[in-house]
Formats: structure tokens, sequence, C-alpha cells
């Protein structure tokens, strides 16, 4: 943080380039940390945060196949980039929730999370979701199932109702762990309220 500051990109390029570099050449998973960072490293980078990153933020999800790498970039950058430029966003995020790559998969559910309740698209959310239930590509993938909690979980804060009716809607189509994922909070109040 205290290098980026210190020497901040000139222009979103620069920053790609940068944050490229430090991902492709890494020899410790911490390096890669660092890549992820760079968009959030100082003002001067965060204003740099626009479309010319998503080819890069596309490698890092791919390539870095692992939920820590995803979770990151889908809660934060992306995220930015969604709430900067929804118009082209949105599509995006629905065709990454059909396709082939997991990881952009669960990506396109989760990058909505750290919103707020006025910010979040709910459609877009569940559009994202329903591709991957049910009979649904990586269906019976771990981190797709747990992504989806997760998702339905954060959603259920602002919105307790639409999430446990989504799961009524869905319950044959969704695991048992999504489930139990995406009602801990409101089996938690209901619990809270008995008590």
């Amino acid at each position: 943080r205290a290098a980026a500051t210190a020497q901040p990109a000139s222009d979103t390029a620069a920053l790609a380039r940068a944050m490229r570099t430090l991902w492709r050449e890494a020899r410790y998973r911490e390096e890669r940390y660092a890549a992820i960072e760079l968009p959030r490293s100082g003002r001067a980078h965060s204003k740099l945060v626009n479309l010319e990153l998503l080819p890069v933020l596309t490698e890092m999800i791919s390539s870095g196949a692992w939920w820590d790498f995803c979770d990151d970039i889908s809660g934060n950058t992306l995220a930015t980039l969604l709430a900067r430029h929804p118009r082209e966003m949105k599509p995006l995020l629905r065709r990454w929730a059909q396709g082939d790559d997991m990881w952009l998969r669960r990506a396109a559910m989760l990058c909505q999370r750290g919103l707020g309740p006025e910010a979040l698209d709910a459609r877009l959310l569940y559009d994202t979701i329903l591709a991957s239930i049910g009979q649904g590509k990586f269906a019976d993938q771990f981190f797709i199932r747990k992504g989806i909690g997760w998702a339905l979980r954060e959603r259920s804060y602002a919105a307790p109702d639409e999430v446990a009716a989504f799961c009524q809607e869905y319950a044959s189509q969704l695991t048992p762990l999504t489930r139990r994922e995406a009602m801990k909070v409101i089996t938690r109040r209901a619990a809270k309220r008995a008590a």
C-alpha cells in the first residue's frame, strides 16, 4: 500500500499492467494478493477503476481458480465496476453466470454482497444464481453451492421474506448446504424471537 501510494499508476492501463505483472510473475500467493489489492491501494488507484480493468480481473479470477482470489476480487473491484458501470456489467455478469468457468459463475453471484440494499439489483442476483441450481452446470460443485448460499444469506439481511420464499420455491433444486447457508440469518433471528 505504501509503495502504491508513493508511486501510483499514471492511468488505468498502467494499473492493469502492474496488476498483470504482479499476478503472472508471482512466486508466492501473497504477491497475487498484492495484485488484487492494487486497485484499492490509495485514492489515486481507486479513481482509475473502470472497465479497462475487466480483462485482467477476468484472468485473475479464472487462472486463480480458488475461492480466496475469486471472493476478494468479486466483493471489491468487481463490485466497484458494477456500481460505476451497471449498464455494461449486468449483461456481462449474466453471461458469466451461464458460462463454462465455475469461478466466473461464483464471482457473478457474489459481486453484489457488499453493496447496500439500495444498490443491490435483486433480479440480477437471482439471474446469476438460477443458472447453477438443480441440473444447472456446476450445481454439484461445493464452491458453487456454498457461493449461492452465501449470496442468499447476504440478501437475507435486507430481504428475509424474499430469500425464504426463494428457498421454498426452489427447495427441490437447492442442496441442503445451500439452504442451510441461505437461511442462517433468518433461522437465527427466528430463534431469538422465540427465546
